[in-house]
């Protein structure tokens, strides 16, 4: 197995979805492809299924932070304005 390709201080996404009866989970995401710009990317193309929740964290520099609100926004501020797939998702999110 190869490492993985992705700057160390980069920060990583990780979105958590609601599955309904089968529960919760964090989906799981290629680290090169777990930025901030391609999160916003795939909610817009409803890659993910009724999101609740985007953690970013960064192992080199020791945090974790909720950054729903911040995606949440670029999310609205990019969508095109006949609306997308991500704006029929959890209204929690949004």
């Amino acid at each position: 197995m190869s490492p993985a390709s992705f700057t160390p201080e980069q920060d990583l996404h990780f979105v958590l979805c609601d599955f309904g009866r089968s529960g919760q989970a964090y989906v799981e995401t290629d680290p090169s492809q777990a930025d901030a710009s391609t999160i916003v990317r795939n909610l817009l193309d409803g890659q993910f299924n009724r999101p609740l929740r985007v953690l970013a964290l960064n192992v080199e520099e020791g945090w974790v932070r909720d950054v729903s609100q911040v995606i949440a926004a670029k999310v609205r501020e990019v969508a095109p304005a006949g609306g997308t797939r991500a704006d029929r998702r959890d209204p929690r999110f949004h």
